[in-house]
């Protein structure tokens, strides 16, 4: 493992026990010396900044083969009703969420799936259902929900899928 992946691992490790630790954290949890962190990433946002890209290249295919668009909605759901836990406190560190890009490729492509089904709401474009499920599918829909009132993964899975069919289809 490269030195640079060391320090990255060391970063994700500490970002998801606190938004606000510090380049000697990473380097203590890389076991190498803040002087070695700094020949790699120049400064922490440096550091972030390459966490973030490395997420998002790891970030899973954006959509899972389903019968329907309606199965693979409440498929995007389920799996970011997995992945948003992950994702939070990262996130936090991070001020934008790392699989955002992925998440708005499968909320355009579900959006065209439901076009080309028929089943999307005539008053809609597939541009416009894409916004709208890239929002209601957003890390700060889910903590505000989850975290922030208390609900469970598997109430935040059926309410979101329910309130995103019903606003994207006819």
């Amino acid at each position: 493992m490269s030195t640079s992946d060391r320090i990255l691992d060391a970063a994700l490790a500490c970002a998801q026990h606190s938004q606000a630790f510090t380049m000697a954290e990473v380097a203590a949890g890389a076991g190498l010396s803040r002087q070695a962190v700094y020949l790699h990433f120049p400064d922490r946002a440096a550091l972030l900044a390459a966490l973030a890209q490395r997420l998002e290249a790891a970030a899973p295919p954006s959509q899972a083969p389903a019968p329907s668009a309606r199965a693979a909605l409440t498929a995007l759901v389920a799996r970011l009703a997995e992945e948003h836990p992950r994702a939070w406190p990262l996130a936090r560190s991070l001020g934008a969420n790392p699989g955002d890009t992925a998440r708005l490729t499968a909320c355009r492509a579900l959006a065209e799936r439901f076009k080309a089904e028929g089943a999307l709401s005539p008053h809609l474009s597939p541009a416009t259902a894409a916004d709208l499920l890239f929002t209601l599918t957003s890390l700060s829909v889910w903590a505000e929900l989850v975290p922030g009132r208390g609900w469970d993964a598997g109430r935040y899975r059926t309410h979101i899928a329910y309130l995103a069919t019903g606003a994207l289809t006819k």
